[in-house]
């Protein structure tokens, strides 16, 4: 039984390994398509992952405490094999006592009727009494030695008894789990199997999809709207999607115009080469993926081709004389670059900057913070020119209080000048009219010179004085 279960064990572990390799083969397949789709479909497949580790630990346990259980069934047999044992030496010693007791009691029945024999002429009825009194004796302590005996056994057989019903109920409680255990892993199983299936049912509909060109082109534009809107980039208003412009050739419409600082533009074009990159993951051997791998090369060298025959950069005035190649994935440029080192340097002669999705992020935000430099540097400038709009009004309006203070000065001067003529002209007669007894109810009063004088404005900083 042990071998079967350790069989079935290993058919599990075995199915187990095969399903993780098979998953991770697809993961990885899918991871390299589309990893929107594949996160979806990976969080199913590692949530019940997460259910049937935890069903292996418990199974793994429940076999440990099998094993477990087993060897105190040995210890147990043991025990009743020594138990047996010594019941087989009791009972023997009790059947050899019965022989004895049925052998003396034989004994003792001839000697009684030997003897009864013998003395029946003398004391017949004394002797048979005397006889019964002693067989009675020896049966009544024979009876209790076989008694004791019996509960002897009683004693040592119903611990033995109690275990093995306990064992007996958790064999069945054992097995009654296992059986639930391994049912609930062969329905996780079959979970991970359907999922596995659908995994690699979407997978192969996703592979065929992005084989058409005008939905691997469309995927490419939603990267890169979704790529520069991870970046912090809005619609409109930081970008431009599908800007036509005209050229000799004919009309251009690049997939995104990035705006720059100072007026510029980055011209960027979505390409995907993904058939190739899809054959060398399909191919079975070392020569074919080797073959689709010169393929994939050779058809991101005939984007970057394509796109610097455009000439971007004479269609837009404010953009650089370069434009950014998007490739929507990661490994479809890693896998080029490493099957051609020269890859980006061929690219950057002909002013094709290649970009995936991560150094095109960084390129986003070196934008994005050359936008709020600048912006700052315009509000700097503004506020430079109010400042030197206020600086300007400043002086007119100290020029205005200076020529004011001025004013109060000449002001303060003559009605000093009036005062000193009224106190010293005037009011001499006008109290000599009230030596000849013409008097006023009111009394003159007496003015009092000014003595303050207008503060002067100055400008400590500029170091001009404006007298008011």
């Amino acid at each position: 039984m042990l071998q079967d279960i350790s069989s079935i064990w290993w058919l599990i572990g075995s199915f187990l390994t095969g399903c993780g390799l098979c998953w991770g083969l697809s993961y990885l397949y899918y991871q390299k398509i589309l990893s929107t789709t594949q996160q979806t479909l990976q969080t199913q497949l590692a949530s019940t992952l997460g259910h049937v580790a935890p069903l292996r630990e418990q199974l793994k346990d429940l076999q440990n405490e099998r094993i477990s259980l087993q060897q105190e069934i040995r210890n147990l047999e043991g025990a009743k094999a020594a138990t047996l044992a010594k019941l087989e030496d009791v009972q023997q010693l009790a059947s050899e006592r019965e022989h004895r007791f049925e052998h003396m009691k034989e004994t003792l029945t001839d000697t009684f009727r030997s003897l009864a024999a013998q003395a029946l002429a003398t004391n017949n009825q004394g002797f048979l009494t005397l006889a019964q009194e002693k067989f009675r004796a020896l049966q009544d302590e024979t009876s209790a030695q076989i008694d004791h005996r019996h509960s002897v056994w009683e004693s040592l057989l119903e611990p033995l008894t109690a275990s093995l019903h306990t064992y007996q109920k958790a064999t069945q409680d054992l097995e009654h789990q296992r059986l639930r255990e391994i049912s609930a892993v062969s329905e996780q199983l079959r979970q991970l199997t359907s999922i596995q299936s659908a995994l690699q049912s979407e997978t192969s509909k996703l592979a065929n999809a992005l084989r058409s060109p005008h939905i691997r082109g469309r995927w490419g534009e939603i990267a890169l709207r979704r790529t520069a809107e991870l970046a912090g980039m809005s619609a409109h208003c930081d970008f431009m999607e599908q800007e036509s412009v005209s050229s000799e050739t004919g009309r251009l419409r690049p997939d995104m115009v990035v705006k720059l600082p100072a007026g510029r533009d980055i011209v960027v074009d979505s390409k995907v080469p993904l058939n190739a990159f899809l054959d060398h993951l399909d191919a079975q051997s070392d020569e074919a993926r080797n073959a689709a791998l010169n393929k994939h090369v050779k058809q991101v060298k005939h984007h970057i081709h394509q796109l610097a025959a455009k000439e971007y950069w004479d269609q837009f005035s404010a953009a650089p004389e370069f434009v950014v190649l998007f490739i929507p994935n990661d490994s479809f440029l890693a896998a080029a670059a490493e099957r051609d080192p020269l890859l980006i340097e061929t690219a950057l002669s002909k002013k094709v900057v290649l970009a995936t999705p991560t150094t095109f992020i960084a390129l986003l935000r070196s934008i994005a913070y050359g936008w709020r430099q600048g912006k700052l540097a315009e509000e700097a400038e503004r506020i430079a020119a109010l400042g030197q709009e206020l600086s300007d009004r400043m002086t007119t309006f100290a020029e205005h209080m200076t020529r004011i203070g001025q004013s109060l000065g000449r002001s303060v001067e003559s009605y000093n000048a009036a005062v000193a003529s009224l106190e010293n002209r005037i009011f001499p007669t006008a109290r000599k009219f009230q030596l000849l007894g013409i008097s006023s109810k009111k009394e003159i009063p007496s003015l009092q010179p000014l003595e303050q004088h207008p503060r002067p404005c100055s400008s400590k900083e500029s170091g001009t004085d404006h007298s008011i």
